[in-house]
């Protein structure tokens, strides 16, 4: 369907509009809502509930690939009646105020002219973007509508429809939602042909995109259908009596059946032909086969053909990360990129330069010779540049006539100015489109990481505002961004010598922040922060010398220090009598990348003379991401018997498929989500979530950013752990917890 882009529904929606006004229906009303009961609604939901059920699967990755764009997915049945309804919290409060909500039922007669109604009637795509809905109170909106259309009699038909802002319009939305019900039809349609055989038809038929495979109790196969014939490109006669194995790498999941005597279920695996080369995806799944005394007598395996399905999910993503004009990657391919090199940057210690393009005098060409031949000229400029730039740059389209360029690993500042030129003199040679000669040049912003900023916004901020200068020069050049360089890099040097000598003259200090059990009101914990005493300035925040700190290699030797200084202090304490607890420190990245990390660990509580219980490591999301390491580094930790966090948790990269294998023994909710959970839902839903998901791991969860008594009653109906917070107390220095908070029998 790649003429979607360019779907023109103009007729149908104008004989719509000219059958409403013959109906006498006024476009300045907002109409009152018409309702089927709310019995009926349930047993039309009921009747739909496979198709939802695929619908919301499909709609959940199509949410992932949307972050950020205010989209609602709304579902009808083939009546035009709603279904259920999806996606951006804002809009949908907003049209649930206008009554539009599940059991609402839309009629041409009665709504005006709407893309569900379109679709069902003309039984094709439909969008209305802005006043081409009849009524004005949708005139703000844009509106995709596809039907499903389904080959089985019994199966329901109906529309899939989105809903966002007229100034999120593209027809790339209605793209990717044609490929979403393309896949959702394609699901129904497997499942109904599923419905139709049972697994011993399934086994002698070529019809159904399915293979079997069945083995004795040692592994040797017993039966091998057509169909593995033709996946896997090996004939049953050279197949039968080998051990399953062969059959890669369907043969391990098998083998794996027979020796742990489970099911297993929905694994995506790549069958290779063996004659052809040609790459099949399947859907796997494999199960022990019994005989009457319920003995094992072997294993049965079916693997289903979904290639379909997988490339349509493929080409959702490519849509969604790809702008649909030049083919470049988009902003948000762009956000993800930049990311990733920035932390590449920061584990190198490597400095990165970001570009921003911008056509000068665009529009004027776009006003005089019209959009169409507008997009041809961003098509060549895209390729023109795309073709000219080496391997350490890579190219985006932001929107419109804007593009970036991240250049990595830049070691001298005049590759960047040579980059800058060459880039000025691309544009030199005029563009020819359609036999028409086009003299097009483009101003250029250049930003450096970390020289002019750390982060995504303040570089592409600083990088743009160059760009502007650029503009303000007379156009035709690039400018490096250099407000207030030379003042930045004297307070930096600054910066740097007083935190030196603040190591040697011992102005860092540790404030600890109570861990309370949330049913006893005991302090179990304490976080230990660090603290930056400055002679004139004051008590420091971490945020303002943490990274300096980090930039400057002396993270280690810092951390180092708070882990032997919270031991220590935490040793005194118990010294003193009072009732054990733990004492918590964050690592930084460096130190957890330390292969001396545990030794070092190790060598503190034998010389403080601490039991490793008492001393809790706290790591990020993020210190996970190389799996294999976090697991061997976390395991030799937890032997040593330091109990260990993961802090921050829901706002990082976890995958609770890795966080299984980590030895971790609690879960810090990150504030963020703490913080609206009284009238926030989504945040409520997502805390709720995160509890009931550790406990399901035997983890323990404590909730970061508890400021009030509420806030706190809740988390413990929760059955959250523990929590700390300002509700608490503040990070305290040491003599105040222990006035506060170590006295004997004391508890909040």
């Amino acid at each position: 369907m790649s003429g979607l882009a360019k779907l023109d529904n103009t007729i149908i929606i104008l004989e719509s509009k000219q059958k409403c006004r013959e109906l006498g229906l006024n476009p300045t009303d907002i109409p009152s809502p018409l309702f089927i009961d709310e019995d009926t609604l349930k047993e039309v939901q009921s009747e739909y509930s496979e198709i939802l059920e695929v619908v919301n699967f499909f709609v959940l990755k199509f949410f992932d690939m949307l972050q950020g764009t205010p989209i609602l997915f709304v579902v009808s049945d083939d009546q035009g009646t709603i279904l259920e309804v999806q996606g951006d919290l804002t809009i949908k409060k907003m049209i649930e105020q206008l009554g539009f909500k599940p059991g609402v039922i839309f009629r041409e007669s009665h709504n005006g002219t709407n893309a569900i109604n379109l679709a069902l009637e003309k039984k094709q795509p439909v969008q209305l973007l802005g006043d081409q809905h009849y009524h004005h109170f949708l005139h703000q909106s844009a509106c995709y509508t596809v039907p499903i259309n389904c080959v089985s009699h019994t199966e329901k038909t109906g529309t899939i429809s989105i809903m966002t802002l007229i100034e999120y319009s593209s027809p790339l939305l209605l793209t990717m939602l044609t490929t979403v019900v393309d896949s959702i039809e394609r699901e129904l349609i497997t499942r109904h042909q599923n419905r139709e055989l049972n697994i011993f038809n399934q086994i002698m038929s070529d019809s159904t995109g399915t293979g079997f495979i069945m083995t004795d109790k040692q592994g040797y196969i017993k039966e091998f259908s057509k169909f593995a014939e033709k996946l896997t490109g090996m004939s049953k006669e050279s197949t039968l009596g080998r051990p399953v194995e062969d059959i890669k790498p369907i043969g391990k999941c098998l083998k794996e059946v027979l020796d742990s005597n489970q099911f297993f279920s929905d694994i995506d695996l790549p069958i290779i032909n063996k004659i052809t080369s040609k790459k099949t995806m399947c859907l796997f799944d494999g199960m022990p086969i019994y005989d009457e005394r319920g003995e094992l007598i072997g294993a049965f395996g079916k693997f289903k053909d979904i290639t379909e399905r997988y490339e349509a999910e493929e080409k959702i993503n490519y849509l969604a990360y790809h702008d649909d004009l030049t083919g470049l990657p988009n902003r948000r391919a762009f956000q993800q990129r930049l990311t990733k090199e920035l932390e590449e940057a920061i584990r190198n210690k490597s400095m990165l330069a970001l570009f921003v393009l911008d056509l000068d005098r665009f529009k004027l060409i776009n006003d005089t010779l019209g959009h169409d031949k507008g997009d041809l000229l961003l098509i060549e400029v895209a390729n023109k540049i795309k073709n000219h730039l080496n391997h350490k740059a890579s190219l985006f389209r932001m929107g419109g006539d804007e593009f970036t360029i991240i250049l990595t690993n830049v070691h001298h500042q005049q590759e960047v100015n040579d980059l800058g030129k060459s880039l000025i003199e691309l544009f030199k040679d005029p563009f020819t489109i359609k036999d028409i000669e086009f003299h097009v040049s483009t101003s250029i912003g250049i930003s450096f990481y970390p020289h002019d900023g750390h982060d995504i916004d303040t570089l592409f901020s600083q990088a743009d505002t160059a760009m502007y200068r650029a503009k303000d020069q007379g156009k035709n050049t690039y400018m490096i961004y250099h407000s207030n360089m030379k003042e930045r890099f004297f307070e930096k040097l600054t910066l740097e010598n007083q935190i030196r000598t603040a190591i040697q003259n011992n102005q860092f200090e540790l404030h600890y922040q109570p861990q309370i059990d949330l049913k006893t009101g005991n302090m179990v914990g304490a976080e230990a922060l660090i603290r930056w005493n400055h002679p004139h300035l004051g008590m420091i925040s971490p945020q303002d010398f943490i990274p300096l700190v980090e930039e400057m290699g002396l993270a280690v030797l810092m951390g180092e220090w708070v882990i032997e200084t919270a031991c220590k202090q935490l040793k005194s304490w118990l010294n003193k009598g009072v009732e054990p607890f733990r004492v918590s420190v964050n690592l930084s990245p460096q130190q957890f990348i330390k292969q001396n990390l545990v030794d070092t660990i190790e060598r503190i509580l034998t010389e403080v003379d601490l039991e490793p219980q008492f001393l809790e490591i706290e790591i990020t999301e993020s210190m996970t991401m190389d799996v294999e390491r976090a697991i061997i580094t976390l395991d030799k930790l937890n032997k040593l018997g330091v109990k260990i966090a993961i802090d921050d948790f829901g706002t990082g990269y976890s995958s609770l498929n890795y966080l299984k294998n980590f030895s971790i023994h609690r879960l810090k909710i990150d504030r963020t989500f703490v913080k609206d959970i009284m009238n926030n839902e989504n945040d409520a839903k997502i805390v709720s979530t995160i509890i009931s998901m550790a406990h399901g791991l035997k983890l323990e969860v404590l909730a970061e950013g508890v400021e009030t008594q509420d806030q706190a009653a809740y988390l413990s109906r929760l059955n959250c752990n523990q929590a700390q917070g300002f509700y608490y107390s503040k990070p305290l220095p040491s003599v105040e917890i222990e006035n506060r908070f170590l006295t004997k029998g004391q508890s909040l």
